[in-house]
C-alpha cells in the first residue's frame, strides 16, 4: 500500500504520473550505466571478461537487496523522505564507484549503488493505487517505460561519455545528475502517511505468505524473473560482442544500441493498455513468444548488424511488455498490498537479472555468442512452460469450482 493520501476513484493528474516515469528514469540510469563500458573497466582495472561482468551484476543484485529489503518500509514510514535519502545515497555511492581504486572496491560501491536505487519501484505502486481499475495497466506502463527508457538512454550516453573521457567520468556524471532530480522529487512528491503500524520485522515476515498463498503473485515472479535475465544477458555481453567480432566497434556504438532499444520501450505503455483490454494472461503469454523469438534472431547477430538491431527491438518489446502485464497481474490480488507485492515481484525479477549477468558473463568466455544465445532460448523456454502450467492450474481450480 502507498503510504501517499491517494484513492483509486478517480483518474491522477497525467502530468503527475509522466512527472514520476522521468524521475524513475533519472534514478534507474545508476544501475545500467556500466554495461557499456565494462570493457573499459576490464582494460583499465587489467581484469578478465568474466570478473568485470561481477560489477554489472553486482548492482542488479544490489538492486534486488533493496527491493527486499526497503520496498516495504514504504508501508511504514514516510515514502517521500525514504524517496529523498536514497537519491542523495545515490549520489555518494556513484561518487564512490567514480574514484574506487581497485575492482572489488567498484564492485562493492555499484552493490550499494544498486541497492539505493529501488526508487523506481517504489513510484510504480504509487501510480497503482492512484488509478482506477480500468487505467491502472496504462498508468503503471507509463511509469515503467520511464524506467526503460532510463535503462536505455542512459546506456546510450554513459557509452558516449565513457569513450571520450573514461569510465569513471560515466560515474562521475551519475553522480552530479542526482542533484536535479533530488530537487525535482523533493518538490513533486508530498508528504506521506504511513499506511501500517506494523513493525518492520513484521513487514518482512508478511511478505513470506503473500507470496506462499496467492498463485499469480508466484508465477508473474518466476516468469518475469526469466525473461529479465534474458534482457540482461544480451545487454551485458552486447559491448564483447561489438569490440571483439567482426566490426570492431567501441562503448560508444554499444551505447548507441540503447536508442535503437528505446523503440521498444514504449511497448511498456501499449502493454499495459493490452492488459487492461485482453487480459494479463494473453499479453505474457505473448511476450514470452516475443522474447523466444529475439534470440532466435540474435543467433545471427556475429555476422549480420541488421539481425541484431531486429534482435534489439523485439527483445526489448517482449521484455517490457512482460514486465508491465506481470506486474499489473500481481498488483491485482490484492490492492492493500502494493508495495509488498511489488517488493516481491521486483526482487524476483532482478535476482533474475542479476544471475542473468552473472551466468552469461561465464558462457561468454566460455563458449561465445552462441553460449548467450542458447542461454536466452532456454531461458524463454522455461518461462513459456511456467506459464503453461499456471494456466494449467488456473483451469483445474475453475472446474472444480
Amino acid at each position: 500500500m502507498s503510504s501517499l493520501p491517494i484513492t483509486s476513484e478517480s483518474s491522477p493528474p497525467r502530468g503527475k504520473i509522466i512527472m514520476m516515469a522521468v524521475i524513475a528514469g533519472a534514478v534507474v540510469t545508476n544501475i545500467y550505466c556500466t554495461q557499456p563500458v565494462l570493457p573499459l573497466i576490464a582494460s583499465d582495472m587489467r581484469v578478465p571478461v568474466s570478473t568485470v561482468n561481477l560489477v554489472a551484476g553486482a548492482a542488479l543484485l544490489g538492486f534486488a537487496t533493496g527491493l527486499a529489503l526497503l520496498l516495504p518500509m514504504g508501508d511504514r514510514f514516510d515514502r517521500r523522505k525514504l524517496v529523498l535519502g536514497q537519491i542523495a545515497l545515490a549520489f555518494c555511492f556513484a561518487l564512490a564507484a567514480a574514484v574506487a581504486p581497485s575492482i572489488w572496491a567498484l564492485i562493492g560501491a555499484s552493490f550499494g549503488l544498486g541497492m539505493v536505487c529501488c526508487v523506481p519501484q517504489q513510484l510504480v505502486p504509487f501510480a497503482a493505487v492512484m488509478s482506477p481499475p480500468h487505467e491502472r495497466g496504462r498508468n503503471v506502463g507509463t511509469v515503467v517505460s520511464g524506467i526503460m527508457l532510463g535503462i536505455l538512454l542512459g546506456r546510450t550516453i554513459s557509452g558516449v561519455v565513457g569513450e571520450a573521457y573514461g569510465w569513471r567520468a560515466v560515474y562521475a556524471l551519475e553522480a552530479a545528475f542526482m542533484i536535479p532530480v533530488w530537487f525535482i522529487a523533493a518538490k513533486l512528491l508530498p508528504p506521506g502517511v504511513p499506511s501500517s503500524n506494523l513493525s518492520y520485522p513484521h513487514l518482512l515476515a508478511s511478505l513470506w505468505p503473500l507470496m506462499r498463498d496467492n498463485s499469480p503473485i508466484r508465477q508473474s515472479m518466476m516468469v518475469q524473473a526469466l525473461l529479465w535475465a534474458c534482457f540482461n544477458a544480451f545487454w551485458v555481453n552486447l559491448a564483447g560482442l561489438l569490440a571483439n567480432g567482426p566490426w570492431q566497434l567501441g562503448s560508444a556504438w554499444a551505447g548507441g544500441f540503447g536508442i535503437i532499444g528505446a523503440m521498444g520501450a514504449f511497448a511498456a505503455s501499449y502493454g499495459g493498455r493490452a492488459a487492461d483490454k485482453v487480459g494479463c494472461r494473453k499479453v505474457i503469454g505473448a511476450s514470452v513468444g516475443i522474447v523466444t523469438l529475439a534470440y532466435l534472431l540474435l543467433a545471427g547477430a556475429q555476422t549480420s548488424l541488421v539481425l541484431l538491431v531486429v534482435g534489439v527491438i523485439v527483445l526489448d518489446i517482449g521484455v517490457q511488455a512482460g514486465l508491465v502485464a506481470n506486474q499489473t497481474r500481481a498488483f491485482a490480488v490484492d490492492p492493500k498490498a502494493q508495495g509488498r507485492i511489488n517488493s516481491l515481484y521486483m526482487t524476483a525479477t532482478f535476482v533474475g537479472g542479476a544471475i542473468g549477468a552473472t551466468v552469461s558473463g561465464w558462457l561468454m568466455a566460455q563458449f561465445g555468442w552462441m553460449g548467450i544465445v542458447e542461454f536466452g532460448v532456454v531461458l524463454g523456454v522455461l518461462a513459456g512452460l511456467i506459464h503453461w502450467l499456471g494456466g494449467f492450474e488456473r483451469s483445474l481450480k475453475l472446474q472444480n469450482e
